[in-house]
């Protein structure tokens, strides 16, 4: 059976996002069979945020999955934020991984953090303050990394709110691109090759790119897709040879409706 993700990311949802969003999680149910949300969920991460995002969320029939971003670490509320999730029902990728039920497909990722990108990328090498910085990177990575290995599903999907690649940034001002993402995060994904990654936090820069191994890497944050979540088709990202992974091929997404 063919799966259609749902996915989109940089909802920042406050006070007064609740008429706004709760159409487009009413219209998802007819448009896919799982939501992916990659972070940044909440403006200032603040619970009364993250209860109405719920409350929004009530309409919604099939399986969520969910990292979140910065925003939603802003008031150093993430662990009750993703308690919040849970108990309605969304499944928080941090906690570990989904596998959808009666199927061979299974989502795992976390936040994710910067430090730039290949051949530019920062190294874990002098002070101890920068030292610490990039750590959080690799530690990040070092969760993919597991779950990935760990993973028994056919059809496999990363989820990040930091971008993985530059090529997903471009279009954003060159000096904010460390600060969007970082390439050791799609070490993992290239050792162990996923069918799709997806991401947020780039809110100018482009959808589609393809990691050094030629993975797909797809960008939802909202902004650049007109306050709408994208619909893939599991197919389009199954590749005829898996040999050829390095011979990307362009698959197209279908855009949901407006929140506004």
């Amino acid at each position: 059976m063919i799966i259609r993700i749902a996915a989109m990311g940089d909802l920042h949802f406050g006070a007064g996002s609740l008429k706004a969003f709760a159409p487009l999680f009413k219209a998802v149910n007819d448009e896919a069979d799982i939501l992916v949300l990659c972070g940044d969920l909440t403006t200032k991460g603040l619970l009364e945020e993250a209860r109405e995002l719920v409350e929004a969320m009530e309409s919604v029939k099939i399986p969520m999955v969910s990292v979140l971003g910065n925003h939603d670490h802003e008031a150093n509320n993430q662990e009750e934020i993703m308690d919040i999730l849970e108990e309605a029902g969304v499944k928080v990728l941090e906690r570990g991984a989904f596998i959808m039920e009666g199927h061979s497909v299974g989502f795992c990722g976390t936040k994710g953090f910067c430090g730039g990108f290949t051949p530019a990328r920062i190294a874990p090498f002098g002070e101890r303050i920068l030292k610490m910085f990039i750590n959080e990177t690799y530690k990040e990575a070092n969760k993919v990394n597991r779950a990935l290995k760990n993973m028994r599903a056919s059809f496999k999907v990363v989820v990040y709110h930091y971008a993985p690649i530059r090529e997903t940034c471009v279009g954003e001002h060159c000096e904010i691109i460390p600060f969007l993402g970082s390439s050791i995060l799609s070490d993992p994904v290239d050792t162990f090759k996923p069918n799709l990654v997806l991401h947020g936090h780039s809110h100018h820069g482009k959808e589609k790119g393809y990691t050094a191994a030629g993975v797909p890497v797809r960008n939802v944050s909202l902004p650049i897709h007109g306050g709408r979540y994208v619909v893939y088709d599991m197919a389009s990202f199954i590749p005829s040879d898996p040999q050829a992974l390095k011979q990307p091929s362009a698959a197209q997404g279908s855009r949901g409706p407006s929140p506004s």
